[in-house]
This record gives structure tokens, sequence and C-alpha cells, in this order.
């Protein structure tokens, strides 16, 4: 789901609710001049079941929307500060959508890779096979099959389809881990700039969670479940524990953690009683982290990639180096004959 769109909407739903707008009356408005697509018909039905009666606990059931957004929105309508939770809501989506952009723009650069290294493996391997033969039997005809064994070897088939195999290979590795929940979070906690990327949001969205009016333990029991399955989720769980059995605040509850740093609870910890605003000031200082350590990688990742490419097409030129060696060898023999 488009997060900017989702965030962009919750900010006209606020201005229209301190309008004195009604939500569903605000949805429906919003709902006719937003293009078509998934998030349109989710915040139609919405709408839709508001106008009915429906209170906004009921309502989001069944819809098609991120867990946070319905909780945030039936957080709004418990608190009765709607247009403060939207905007909340608004701030938080900005937030994640530019990581978000960042990182998806940063996937891009090595599946660019994958796809132009196999193209090039295919077109190596077409024209190799395409020449190698005929030149062979030239070659053959006039000095012979006496051949070295590095030209046999260099100039067989599975040389030329080696790389596009190992190029096809590596393309479908890196799909599979790019569509698989479960993969994304495994990366996502051994990758340093994705860790730094995990942690702002799981700091971003305490603060907007703390800040409609949830208390810290159902924002870390909620997190903990949308987390389920992640490297993060054990640590969730022993903080809601903790707080469970009367642990003051959150740096207490936080010690023993093993994949949230130290570092990370410190900072919240030391906005004492104000944990929205410890949560506020570790989303800014993790979101500068990964976004300084993207840069690095970007910077990285150009010469890296010029290196590997050379050493690749040097590979991919053997073998046709080995039929420009017949060429000669064949103009050589022509030479003396005459």
């Amino acid at each position: 789901m488009n997060t900017e769109e989702l965030a962009f909407v919750n900010r006209q739903l606020a201005g229209m609710l301190k309008s004195g707008i009604p939500l569903e009356a605000g949805l429906k408005k919003m709902t006719e001049s937003m293009s078509s697509g998934r998030l349109k018909d989710q915040l139609g039905q919405l709408g839709t079941r508001l106008e009915k009666g429906q209170a906004v606990e009921q309502a989001v059931e069944g819809l098609d929307l991120p867990d946070t957004y319905k909780r945030l929105l039936a957080l709004g309508q418990e608190s009765q500060s709607m247009p403060k939770v939207l905007i909340c809501v608004a701030d938080y989506y900005e937030r994640i959508g530019t990581l978000v952009t960042r990182i998806r723009g940063l996937a891009i650069y090595p599946m660019l890779i994958l796809i132009c290294g196999l193209l090039v493996a295919v077109l190596m391997a077409f024209l190799s096979s395409m020449l190698k033969n005929d030149i062979a039997d030239l070659t053959d005809d006039i000095i012979g099959s006496g051949r070295s064994r590095a030209s046999e070897f260099f100039g067989s088939s599975w040389i030329s389809i080696f790389p596009m195999g190992v190029f096809a290979v590596g393309f479908l590795l890196y799909l599979i881990v790019l569509r698989s929940q479960k993969m994304r979070r495994f990366f996502s906690w051994k990758i340093p700039m994705l860790r730094d990327a995990a942690l702002a949001q799981y700091a971003g969205l305490s603060e907007a969670l703390l800040a409609s009016g949830a208390r810290l333990p159902e924002v870390i029991g909620m997190i903990r479940k949308l987390e389920a399955g992640s490297a993060m989720e054990t640590d969730l769980a022993l903080i809601e524990q903790n707080l469970a059995e009367g642990h003051a605040g959150y740096d207490s509850a936080s010690r023993g953690c093993r994949t949230i740093p130290d570092f990370f609870n410190w900072i919240v910890a030391q906005a004492g009683e104000d944990i929205t605003a410890g949560f506020g000031h570790a989303r800014t200082i993790y979101t500068s982290r990964a976004e300084s350590k993207m840069q690095a990688f970007l910077y990285c990742f150009l010469p890296v990639n010029i290196l590997l490419v050379g050493l690749l097409l040097l590979v991919f030129f053997i073998p046709q180096f080995t039929v420009a060696t017949d060429l000669l060898v064949m103009i050589e023999s022509l030479g003396g004959a005459e």
C-alpha cells in the first residue's frame, strides 16, 4: 500500500475534522478525488460502514488496511482526539515512506546488475555457439585438429553457459529474498543499514501510538504482534513481561534485550517519564544512522560494481579469445602455405 498517499489522505482528513466535517463525510469526499486503487476501495468501504453507524473499531474489521492504522483509528475514537491521531498517523507514514523508498531504491541496484549480467551472458553464449563451430571446422581443415588443451577447454560449450547459469541462479535467489517476508525480516537484522531502519520504524511507531493515547504496555504488545517471527519479537516479549510484572519504566523493563541495542534503550530512557519524547529521539537518531549507512553503501557500491563487472566480462570474453587465437593460427597457416 502506498504509504505516502495514506499519509496525505490522513493529513487532509485531520484538517476536515478540525473544520467540523465528520470523519465519514471526509472519507467520502477524499475517496471521490482519489485515483482508483486498493487504498481508495478500502477507505471507501470504511466511510460506508461509518455512515451506517458502526464504531471505528468495528468498521475497520476485515479491511485490507495496515493493522497499525486500524489500531490508531480506534485509539483516536476512544480518546476523542481523532484530528491529533490522524496527524500522528500522517507523520509516521511519511517518515516510513521516505525510508522504504530509499531502501527499495537500493534494492534495485543489485537487481539491475543481475539482469544486465544475465543478458550479456546470454548474448555471449549465443555468439560463442554461432562462431565456435564454424571457426573450429575451418581451422581443423587447414591446420588439422591439433588444438591445445586450453583451447579445447575454453572452447567447450559449458564455459559460455556457466556465467549465464550463475546470473540466473543469483537473480532467482534475489527475487526469493525480496518476495519472502521471512527472508526480508531475517536480512533486516543482518545488514546494518536495514537494522537501523527497522529500529527507526519501531521507535517511530511507538512514538505515534503513545502520542495517540495508548499506554506503553499496550504499545509494546501491539508491536510484538506486528513483529511476530522477527528477531525483535523475543525482546519485545521480554519488555512486555517486565512491564506486566511491575517494572517502573522502560529503562528497567528493557534490560536483558539481545536484539534491540542497549544504546537504543538508553536513548529512550534518557527522556525519563516522557517516554514519547524518548522514542522520538531514538527515531531521529536511528533514521539518521540508517540514511548515512545507505549513502556509504552507494559510495562503495560503484567501485566494487565496476570491479566485479570487469572481472565477469573478462570471463565472458575468454571463449572469444580462443576463437580469435584460432583465427590467427589459421591466417598464419594460410600465409605459410603461400
